[in-house]
C-alpha cells in the first residue's frame, strides 16, 4: 500500500511531467515561424531533414518519459525508509529536468546547424544568443529580462551582471534547500530523542531540533497510554514512522511529541501549559522510564 507521504511527493512528479511534455512537445510544431526555438522561413518547415529531426524528437521524448517513469519504482519501494526515499526523490527530480530537455537540445542544435548550412536566415536572427534554445546570454543586450522562446513569461539575460547574480542566487538557494532538507531528514531517520532524569530531578529530552526539559515537580499528571490523539503539526516533523516537535492534538491542545508511531505504549505527561508524549522504540524501555517517572513524581 502506498503511504500518504509517497503520494504527496508523487504529486509534483505528475505536475512536472505535464508541464515538461506540454512545453517541449509543442516546440516541434511551427509556432509563428519558429521550430525548436529556431526562427525558420516558411519553406524550411517541410524540408525532409526537418521532418526527420521532428520525428526523432518525438520518439526520444516518449522513450525518456517512460524511462524516468520506471525509475520511480525504487522511489515507491523506499517508502519504509523515508530519509532514503526523500534523497532518491531529489536525485530523481534533478535527473528528470536534466534528461527531459536532452531531445530538445539535440533538436535545437541540429535545426540550427541545418539552418546555417542552407542559409535560412530571417530578418530578426538572434538564435546564437539562445543557448540550447531556452537560456538567453547576450552581453550586448542591456535588458535583464527577455521574453522566453520556450514556454511563457520572461527569462533572465545571463549576459548581464544582474542576470549572473540572479542565476547564482537561484542555484545557491536551490542547493541550500536540497542539502538542508536532506540533512534534517537524515538526522531524523538515524537519531532518536532520548529522555533522561537528572540528579536534580529534572527531565531532559535531548533531540537536535526540538530539545525540551522540565522539573519533575512540574508534572501535573502522568499516564501510560496505548494511543496518541490525532492532531496537526505546528512546528515539527512527521513521517509515517515518527512524530517530533510541536503539535496541537484533538482534545488536548498544545503538545510536544517524541514518538515512534504505531509503537505503544506512550508516556503521557501533563504540564501546566503543554502535554508531552514520549516513547522508546523498545516498549520495555518505555515502561521502565515510566516507572522511574512515576516513582519520582509520586503519581500512583
Amino acid at each position: 500500500m502506498i503511504q500518504i507521504l509517497t503520494l504527496i511527493l508523487l504529486l509534483p512528479v505528475v505536475i512536472s511531467y505535464i508541464v515538461m511534455l506540454a512545453t517541449y512537445l509543442s516546440q516541434s510544431n511551427d509556432k509563428q515561424g519558429m521550430l525548436f526555438a529556431i526562427k525558420l522561413p516558411a519553406h524550411a518547415m517541410e524540408h525532409a531533414e526537418i521532418r526527420r529531426i521532428r520525428s526523432r524528437f518525438h520518439k526520444q521524448m516518449i522513450q525518456i518519459g517512460v524511462g524516468m517513469g520506471l525509475l520511480l519504482i525504487p522511489f515507491v519501494l523506499l517508502q519504509a525508509w523515508f530519509a532514503f526515499q526523500l534523497i532518491y526523490f531529489f536525485v530523481w527530480f534533478i535527473l528528470f529536468f536534466v534528461v527531459m530537455v536532452i531531445p530538445f537540445r539535440r533538436a535545437f542544435r541540429e535545426t540550427l546547424a541545418l539552418k546555417r548550412a542552407n542559409g535560412w536566415y530571417t530578418d530578426q536572427d538572434d538564435d546564437e544568443y539562445w543557448a540550447n534554445g531556452f537560456t538567453y546570454h547576450n552581453p550586448n543586450d542591456r535588458r535583464l529580462f527577455v521574453e522566453k522562446r520556450v514556454g511563457i513569461g520572461l527569462t533572465v539575460n545571463t549576459g548581464t551582471l544582474g542576470g549572473k547574480i540572479i542565476m547564482g542566487c537561484i542555484l545557491a538557494l536551490f542547493a541550500a534547500v536540497v542539502l538542508g532538507v536532506s540533512f534534517m531528514v537524515i538526522v531524523s531517520e538515524f537519531t532518536a530523542p532520548t529522555l533522561t532524569i537528572t540528579p536534580d530531578r529534572h527531565v531532559k529530552i535531548d533531540y537536535l531540533f526540538y530539545p525540551y526539559d522540565f522539573a519533575v515537580a512540574d508534572i501535573e499528571q502522568l499516564a501510560l497510554v496505548d494511543e496518541v490523539p490525532s492532531g496537526v503539526k505546528t512546528n515539527g516533523e512527521a513521517t509515517d514512522q515518527s512524530a517530533r516537535g510541536d503539535f496541537r492534538l484533538d482534545g488536548l491542545g498544545k503538545s510536544r511529541l517524541y514518538i515512534f508511531k504505531n509503537n505503544p505504549p506512550y508516556i503521557q505527561i501533563k504540564l501546566a501549559d503543554v502535554y508531552i508524549f514520549y516513547n522508546e522504540k523498545d516498549p520495555v524501555l518505555t515502561r521502565r522510564l515510566f516507572e522511574q517517572l512515576q516513582e519520582l513524581s509520586g503519581d500512583h
